[in-house]
This record gives structure tokens, sequence and C-alpha cells, in this order.
């Protein structure tokens, strides 16, 4: 059995063994998949006995695609919003029936069917599904169809305020109850309803806040808020990521929960549409799963009062160390030789401003790492991954310092892939500015690598009852020193090898992220207080 395979075991063997009242599983439905948080959440609460499903509606970016987590191909899709999985070799992998991906549309019929047990239909509407995403309209059609989109949406607008109007006039009136509505009155009826309803709660719970929530924030849910109440009867939970929650929150469906994955930091504050929607998603739901620990100071300033810390998953399938000390050799090769190989996956994005939302300090660590070889050790060499907004900066500050030649640039990696980049490394390097990490470090600490990064100790107390064992550096003098220890104490680099899979195992690992999910939920579904 293999190390993956000893892993898995364990974390099943360690994982919250769930059961809804009548003996049957838990049923919980995961709204969003981002990054694909909600597929690696949702499978191992499946794994511990949940019984999940995943809809991943209108949003089709390759990092929330199943393939990208567990298929194995070396060429990703050329379009990274729009993937053509059809045309890609994945190896023999399938995607699993509890995860659907598509139009909204399409998406809730095939979850209806399914959990009414009419197969029939159920697969029929997984064979559409896949029809669009092994063909996925191309670029320009996409474009035409978000500008057809938003004049539908100016209209739906327009429409539903006069349609407004005339229910208020109504009621004012006291017009009959047998005039009998069109269907399009009786959608906006509905969500009249329940705007009333959270625009109170809106009022309530921001006494503070100069905004309010209007009726064009919640009207481009008219339509589809009976679809989406009959999907919710069938489920016992609802998760909804980023700012999906909504969803569940209009309906009125209980309990749902509501999980932050950066999308808390500053949305919620924003005088917008979103932002006033967001706020009302965190603070009027059952839970909120925090992911970031930094965000502890943004769940105080909105009040909340149920809110636990959960880690981000992390996939602990697909170990492959003779692949990657095979692209090690590859990579230093082509490095001319490489004495200490630094492996940077984080977007590029670095500016004077530090924008919270999107700043990782690349700069930093670009500066640093020069200074490490002009001082230090000539043969170092890094990997660079080719996305995000600042590339071209990037590329031309290593050339400015003189070290271009030392970085090799990649294209972004599946997970299989990106796994054999993180173990073919001697460090992985985060983040420099923010303060916190996400999904990466814990990946790389899984496969027993050392890890750089800004870490804020004071933020991640609450969290982690003992902090991440990473060389801390906020400055290129910082990097700089921590590659030279790395590099200059091999006794140094084996015992942080060493604590990095300790610590993950303890306080990151799947099992501790189902236990969290678990309790949360189950507390929740027995009216217990958070």
């Amino acid at each position: 059995m293999s190390h993956e395979d000893d892993r898995h075991v364990e974390t099943e063997a360690r994982g919250v063994r769930a059961g809804a009242p009548g003996g049957r599983a838990i049923r919980v439905l995961h709204i969003g998949n981002i990054a694909n948080n909600a597929y690696l959440n949702a499978r191992a609460l499946n794994d511990a006995g949940f019984d999940c499903d995943v809809i991943c509606y209108d949003y089709y970016h390759i990092m929330g695609c199943p393939e990208w987590e567990d298929a194995a191909f070396d060429d990703p899709p050329e379009d990274h919003f729009a993937p053509d999985w059809g045309a890609i070799d994945l190896g023999g992998f399938e995607r699993p029936r509890w995860f659907v991906q598509g139009p909204m549309a399409d998406c809730l019929a095939y979850l209806i069917a399914k959990r009414r047990g009419d197969t029939a239909e159920a697969d029929r509407c997984w064979a559409s599904l896949t029809e669009i995403r092994d063909d996925p309209p191309p670029a320009v059609r996409r474009a035409l169809w978000r500008r057809a989109a938003s004049r539908a949406k100016r209209e739906v607008v327009s429409r539903a305020v006069r349609v407004r109007q005339r229910l208020r006039r109504r009621a004012s009136a006291s017009a009959p109850a047998a005039s009998a509505p069109t269907t399009g009155v009786t959608a906006l009826g509905r969500l009249e309803a329940a705007y009333d309803r959270l625009s109170a709660r809106f009022l309530a719970d921001f006494p503070d806040r100069e905004d309010e929530l209007l009726i064009k924030d919640v009207i481009g849910y008219a339509s589809v808020l009976a679809r989406w109440t009959e999907v919710f009867s069938q489920y016992d939970a609802v998760v909804g990521y980023a700012t999906d929650g909504i969803l569940p929150l209009l309906c009125g469906k209980r309990p749902y929960f509501a999980y932050e994955h950066g999308t808390i930091r500053n949305i919620p504050f924003q005088p917008t549409a979103q932002g006033r929607l967001c706020a009302l998603t965190y603070r009027e739901s059952d839970g909120v799963f925090i992911t970031n620990c930094d965000n502890i100071t943004a769940a105080g300033r909105l009040g909340l009062e149920r809110y636990r810390f959960v880690p981000h998953p992390v996939n602990e399938r697909h170990r492959s160390t003779e692949a990657a000390a095979a692209l090690g050799a590859d990579l230093r090769a082509r490095l001319g030789g490489c004495d200490l190989l630094v492996f940077h996956p984080a977007r590029q994005h670095w500016e004077a401003r530090r924008h919270p939302d999107w700043e990782k300090g690349n700069d930093i660590l670009i500066r640093g790492f020069a200074r490490f070889v002009h001082e230090t050790c000539p043969t170092a060499g890094a990997i660079f991954v080719d996305w995000g907004q600042t590339v071209a900066q990037s590329r031309a500050l290593l050339a400015e310092l003189g070290v271009a030649d030392r970085v090799l640039w990649i294209p972004p990696q599946p997970n299989r892939r990106m796994i054999q980049y993180v173990e073919a490394a001697d460090l992985v390097a985060d983040q420099f500015h923010l303060g916190a990490f996400g999904s990466l470090t814990p990946k790389a600490l899984m496969c027993g690598r050392p890890v750089m990064l800004y870490l804020d100790p004071e933020r991640h107390h609450w969290c982690f009852p003992e902090l991440p064992p990473i060389l801390n550096a906020r400055t290129p003098e910082e990097v700089q020193a921590g590659l030279s220890r790395l590099h200059g104490d091999a006794a140094f680099r084996a015992r942080i090898q060493a604590e990095g899979i300790r610590w993950y195992d303890t306080y990151h690992s799947s099992a501790v992220i189902t236990q969290r999910f678990s309790e949360a939920i189950r507390a929740a579904l027995d009216g217990a207080a958070p």
C-alpha cells in the first residue's frame, strides 16, 4: 500500500461517521466551487459517511473542476475559463455523480431528479451536462452571452420595479386575492416577501451602515427562487461558498453555513449589491467557516457570533515520489546545475498599494532570491508559475536584478503535477505580504517540504495551538537569510521537514476538516448553541 493509500485509510478511520434521524446519512448541499474547495470538502465528508452533493453553476474555470484535482494529464486546456475537457486525455478519470457543473437550470434539474430517485431523468440531465462540459461554447460566443445576460438583467430589473409598484398599489387598495397573477408576478411576489424580510434584517444587523439593502440587489434571483427552494427541500443542511449563502437565505432554508475563502476580508464592507448581500449572508448564517486566520478581524467587524476556523482542504491523494525525483533532476539540469531549488507557484500580483485582496508580495521574494544568488549561492534556481496580473513586471524585475537565467517559468499545473513540483523542490515559497496562508503552505508541509512565507503569529493563535514550522520572511533581507540558513544547515532542513509533516497531520488534515464540519452541522441540526 502506498503512502497515499495509508493516509487516505487513516483519514477515513479518524473521520466522523455521520447519521441523520431514521438511520440515513446527513444530506448536505455545497454551492460554489472556487479553487475546488467544495469538491474536496464534500469528498472528505462523503468518505466519512455524509451524503453530499456539490453544485457548481455557471462557473467553469479549470481550478474549479474535479479534473484539475484528480485527473492525470500533462497539458491543461488552452481556455482556462471554459476548458474543453473532451479534448484532454484524462487517464480514465470520471466525474463523480455527486458533483454537478453547468448552467444553473440544468444543474438544478439534475439534482431534483437525482434526489427524487428519477434515475432516467437524472441520466438524461447528466448526459446533457457532460455534452456541455466536453464541448463548451467558444470565447466569442461566451462574450456575447455575457452581454446579452447583462441586457436581460437590466430589462428584468426595470420590469420588476414596475411590477413591484403595482403589487404595492394593489395591497394598499386591498385588491381581491382572486385576481390570479401571472407566473412572473408570482415569482416577483415571492421575491418581494423575501426582500422585505431580509431588508429588515439588514437594518437590524447593521444599524450603522449608510447603505441599505435594495430591491435591485436581489431582483435577479426572482425567477430561480422556486427551483432552489425545491432543491433545498431535499437536504438537511446547505453550505454556501463565497457569496452563495444568499440562496438558502433568500429561500428561508435552515440550517445554512457560509464558507469564506478570502471573501469576508473586504467584500462585505463595500457599499455595493455584492457587499450588502455578502455581509447579510455571513451575519444571518447558522455558522461561518473561516479558512483564513487573519479574517478573525473581519468577523469582529461584522459582529459574527457563530463562526469557527476550518482549514483549507488539501488533496491528500496522488503522491508520486519517483516521478518527483525525475522531474527534479530534469529541472536542475535545465538550470545548468542547481544546489537549491525554490518552487514559487503563487499568483503573480504585486504593486505599490499592496491591495489585500490580491497582493502576493512576489517582488519581495524576487529581491531576496537575487541577493541570495549573488552573495551566497550562484547555482540556486527557482520555478515560477506563469499566471497573474504582474507576470511581465516580475520578469522585468528578475532581468533587472540579473537573475532571470536562474528562473524557469511553467504554466499553471493540475494537482497531480503540482504535487510533483512541490516534492521536486528544496523549498516552497508562498506569499510575502498578507501574513496568512491558504492551501499552498499546508500542501507543501504535507509533502515534507520546507515553506517560506510571511506569517503574522498574532492572527493565527486563535486557530492553531501550535504555529506551523515555516521560514518566516517579510522583507528581501529575511528572504535571503532564510534561504541561506536552509542551504547551509542540513540538520535544520531535515528537522523542519519532519516537523512540517507532523504539524499537518495534527492540525490541518482532512480528518481535522471533517471533524469540524461534522460538529457544526450536527450542532445546528440538533438546535444546539454554536
